[in-house]
């Protein structure tokens, strides 16, 4: 630090407090004085005298400094989430006033900041929106040309890639989309028998190319009320995963029904299961797990916007799995009267 900058950190300080020094160095004298020549006192009682005042009068100071400062010790002493609450809105003393002063320097650049950084977000945003856009039409090129030679097993094989590449890319988007699911949200009565039906029809060709079968047992007049665009995209998930970890000749059940309490949509598998320690980490963002890294087709995307999506809906998710026997997804739409996200009601 140079010794300008220490000068004037010393001036600052001294400014504060000089009526305190020149107090304490005049009180001796003028108390003296006051008691040998008004109250004609002898210097022994003088000095009594003046040890109780000087002691009422340090209390009369720290009770200022408390008054003064009482702001910044309650800022100091609670816990704070947001920015906003590191401000003074009654700055009472020139300290306080000062930290106001410096606090709001440091938010106003805090908040270009953080402009900056949504405006490039912003940017990277629509340049993967392009990309992925761009990527689409050459791809459709190549699933029509696969599809005309369909019967060539090269082309099948390309055909496949394609639909890979368009699953990921579809990844993509969504993964983009959930930070705006508040302006792409619709509550609906919504017929999870339908909702079921459709997704394995749109899942009709993975199912024959793993030779998996479907099974749907699900009340035909069961309704929930929920957001049907995303709670498809989420069952649709949850059977492609159950799909691309399943074993041929297996089957995968997609079960609705009603509790006391709650209606639950599930998904089951006899695929290869999910190992104890993974269960915990499987909504993470990026996470794969041992079955991701020995199979090579997991992102880590899917399972982290199914449990963003149905935080957002209000629904919970569980899991049931073992290792080498399969998994149960459990989605749970709880009952509540008072919440129309969750009313349960029939058709």
């Amino acid at each position: 630090m140079s010794a300008k900058k220490i000068l004037k950190h010393l001036r600052l300080f001294f400014g504060d407090h000089l009526w305190i020094i020149l107090l304490f160095l005049a009180a001796p004298v003028l108390f003296s004085v006051f008691y040998l020549i008004v109250v004609e006192q002898t210097v022994g009682t003088a000095w009594l005298y003046y040890c109780f005042l000087s002691l009422f009068v340090l209390l009369c100071f720290l009770i200022y400094r408390l008054y003064s400062t009482w702001n910044l010790y309650e800022l100091f002493c609670s816990e704070k989430s947001e920015m906003e609450d590191f401000l003074l809105h009654s700055p009472k003393s020139r300290e306080e006033r000062s930290y106001q002063k410096l606090m709001l320097e440091f938010y106003r650049r805090y908040l270009a900041r953080l402009s900056s950084l949504e405006d490039s977000r912003k940017q990277n945003k629509l340049m993967i929106y392009r990309w992925v856009h761009q990527l689409k039409t050459p791809l459709s090129v190549i699933q029509l040309i696969a599809q005309k030679n369909g019967l060539q097993s090269d082309y099948k094989k390309i055909a496949r890639s394609a639909v890979q590449i368009q699953y990921n890319l579809d990844q993509v988007l969504n993964m983009y989309k959930l930070d705006a699911i508040q302006n792409d949200f619709h509550a609906e009565r919504v017929a999870l028998r339908q909702i079921a039906r459709d997704c394995i029809n749109e899942l009709k060709s993975g199912f024959i190319e793993r030779n998996i079968f479907p099974k749907l047992d699900a009340d035909a007049h069961l309704v929930v009320y929920s957001d049907s665009k995303w709670l498809r995209f989420v069952l649709h998930q949850l059977l492609t995963n159950a799909i691309k970890y399943s074993d041929a000749g297996k089957a995968i059940c997609i079960r609705a029904y009603s509790t006391q309490t709650a209606v639950v949509l599930s998904v089951e598998d006899e695929g290869c299961g999910i190992r104890p320690e993974d269960i915990p980490r499987i909504f993470d963002l990026f996470f794969t797990g041992q079955n991701g890294r020995l199979r090579g087709e997991s992102t880590g995307l899917g399972l982290y916007m199914v449990k963003q999506i149905l935080d957002y809906l209000g629904h919970s998710i569980q899991v049931d799995s073992t290792a080498g026997k399969g998994s149960k997804f459990q989605i749970i739409i709880e009952k509540q009267e008072m919440n129309p996200m969750r009313k349960v009601t029939k058709l």
